[in-house]
């Protein structure tokens, strides 16, 4: 696998996050990269953007790191799916704002889709369960499990 091929960038981008490293992150996206936040329905254009919306994460969760779990990669398209572990010890910025600090751990599966080109993210799509998120978060509770009463 090239470090240029679509596997290898998302590799790369999985690597960056867990690093920390923003400016490596934005390296490996096109200046006008579109993203698109499914369970958020946010999108993103450009470079810049894009940079600032993965370092949400990293203020959210300062010790986020992400875990691969299986990658799928074709010619230009890699597809990986992966689980986010982190504390939430920071502000977290959504959509629906700023979500303060709850101290809460998290666990919560995502996939991401990438297009690539000459090594760089030309378009992406990144699907989690919101529900599971803001209920690991503690602002959500539980959804009743089989056999519980409503």
């Amino acid at each position: 696998m090239s470090e240029l091929d679509s596997g290898g960038v998302a590799r790369k981008l999985i690597d960056a996050m867990n690093a920390h490293d923003l400016d490596a992150v934005g390296s490996l996206a096109n200046e006008r990269i579109k993203f698109l936040d499914v369970a958020a329905g946010e999108e993103i254009d450009g470079r810049r953007q894009w940079r600032d919306y993965c370092g949400r994460y990293l203020t959210g969760f300062s010790d986020l790191q992400i875990e691969l779990v299986n990658l799928i990669v074709g010619d230009d398209t890699a597809v990986a799916e992966a689980v986010a572990h982190g504390t939430h010890d920071g502000p977290l910025l959504g959509p629906g704002g700023e979500i303060p600090p709850t101290g809460n751990t998290i666990a919560v599966p995502f996939c991401f889709v990438l297009r690539v080109d000459g090594g760089e993210i030309l378009d992406s799509r990144e699907y989690y369960d919101a529900i599971t998120l803001m209920t690991q978060l503690g602002l959500m509770p539980p959804s009743p499990g089989p056999g519980d009463a409503p």
